[in-house]
């Protein structure tokens, strides 16, 4: 019988040893994780947040928006609520979904001003400036006649390079411009018949 009472009290022994070593651990993990939280608390900062979904090209309103509070993260961009004044009026450039964080580059000026539109235009060979012409440069579509024709009937159309020109294998050029949307339809005409001239006007980008 003693020799049994030792035994179960060595076992008893270990199981004791055994739960403290545990309970150590369970102290170590729950002080761990109690600095971690403290971490990312002491982080925190507050942003913008969308409360309500906006479409993309759509105003943001101050509606729109609301502040939370979050911790940096690598990979996540944020915008402080100290810009708040500077979102409100601009641009979303993409969807903008209710519930998440406002991305400094989900919103800015718009593509295109209000009362003007963007034409794409292809231009043959030599009747488009060579030298690189950066977005924003301002531009002349010029109507000129084709294969002896009569010249078409109206003035030339003042625009503004949207895009970079690119070259296509045939030598033809590839460009967008932005024009008063009451001349869109014409231009669009006149680029289809092979009937503009692109110029260069003087000043701007270079």
């Amino acid at each position: 019988m003693a020799g049994q009472g030792a035994s179960g009290g060595a076992v008893r022994a270990r199981r004791n040893v055994r739960w403290m070593a545990v309970g150590v651990m369970a102290i170590c993990l729950g002080g761990l994780g109690a600095a971690l939280l403290y971490g990312n608390l002491s982080n925190a900062h507050s942003v913008i947040t969308v409360t309500r979904t906006v479409f993309r090209d759509q105003v943001i309103t101050a509606d729109d928006l609301g502040v939370t509070s979050a911790a940096d993260v690598a990979g996540v961009e944020t915008v402080p609520v100290e810009r708040l004044d500077e979102v409100v009026g601009r641009t979303a450039l993409q969807d903008l979904t209710g519930g998440s964080l406002l991305s400094p580059r989900a919103y800015g000026e718009p593509a295109v001003e209000a009362g003007s539109v963007r034409v794409g235009l292809r231009l043959a060979a030599g009747r488009i400036p060579s030298s690189p012409m950066p977005p924003g440069t301002e531009v002349l579509l010029v109507p000129v006649a084709r294969d002896g024709g009569e010249v078409p009937v109206g003035a030339s159309v003042a625009g503004r390079i949207a895009t970079e020109a690119s070259t296509l294998p045939d030598g033809a050029s590839v460009v967008d411009v932005t024009v008063a949307a009451s001349e869109a339809e014409r231009v669009a005409r006149l680029a289809a018949g092979d009937q503009l001239v692109l110029v260069r006007l003087a000043g701007g980008p270079r």
